[in-house]
């Protein structure tokens, strides 16, 4: 994000993943998200805080190719671009953070409160589940599907589109958008960050986390 922020030929950028995933988050087989000491939790939480602050506010136009499952931190990713295009094809979308004893982090639930009305918010963040990623757009984690035969011209020629608006308008008009959510971001204090921190190590949301890899590995 530093490089593509500073450099002038790039007047857009695209975000997607690599095979069956667009991202599948937090990896709940390393040995922080199983559970992990406090100090360890807050570390990458104030990562998670920095990077994703910038991409929300990055001045340049942000599009997310979502190429196949995005799951829990995943759709943060997805959120917390500026246009949002998906693959119509069979994979998994969703927030399930509240289910596998996760808390959000602050930059996580900003940037699903500027995308989400409260109504997808509230079904998305307490629901907890993760749904069919024909669900994405009535849920509002995308803001379209497009057939798998013209899905990458289709997000290059939008992108392009976009590349293509006078760069100062659209950066103010994007600060602007998003002024509230940044502010909240950047307002979180380190007290804060150790709070949310401290529900990853409990000893029911390492339970249910455990339950989860053993899905996962069974699966």
């Amino acid at each position: 994000l530093d490089e593509a922020r500073g450099d002038d030929t790039v007047r857009a950028l695209v975000i997607t993943g690599n095979g069956p995933f667009f991202c599948g988050g937090f990896d709940l087989h390393s040995e922080a998200q199983s559970g992990g000491l406090l100090q360890e939790q807050a570390t990458g939480f104030r990562l998670y805080h920095d990077s994703h602050l910038k991409l929300l506010a990055f001045p340049k136009p942000t599009i997310a190719m979502m190429n196949g499952h995005a799951i829990a931190g995943g759709t943060v990713i997805v959120l917390a671009c500026d246009y949002r295009l998906g693959l119509d094809g069979d994979y998994r979308v969703g927030l399930n953070e509240v289910a596998i004893g996760a808390a959000f982090p602050r930059a996580a639930f900003e940037i699903v409160r500027v995308r989400l009305s409260h109504q997808q918010a509230s079904e998305v963040l307490l629901g907890a589940q993760v749904y069919p990623a024909s669900q994405a757009v009535r849920l509002g984690i995308a803001d379209e599907l497009l057939p798998a035969g013209r899905f990458e011209e289709t997000v290059m020629r939008r992108a392009a589109r976009l590349a293509s608006h006078q760069r100062e308008a659209y950066a103010h008009t994007k600060a602007m958008l998003v002024a509230e959510a940044v502010a909240h971001i950047e307002a979180e204090t380190d007290p804060e960050m150790l709070r949310t921190a401290a529900v990853w190590v409990t000893e029911e949301s390492r339970a249910a986390r455990a339950a989860q890899r053993a899905k996962l590995r069974a699966g």
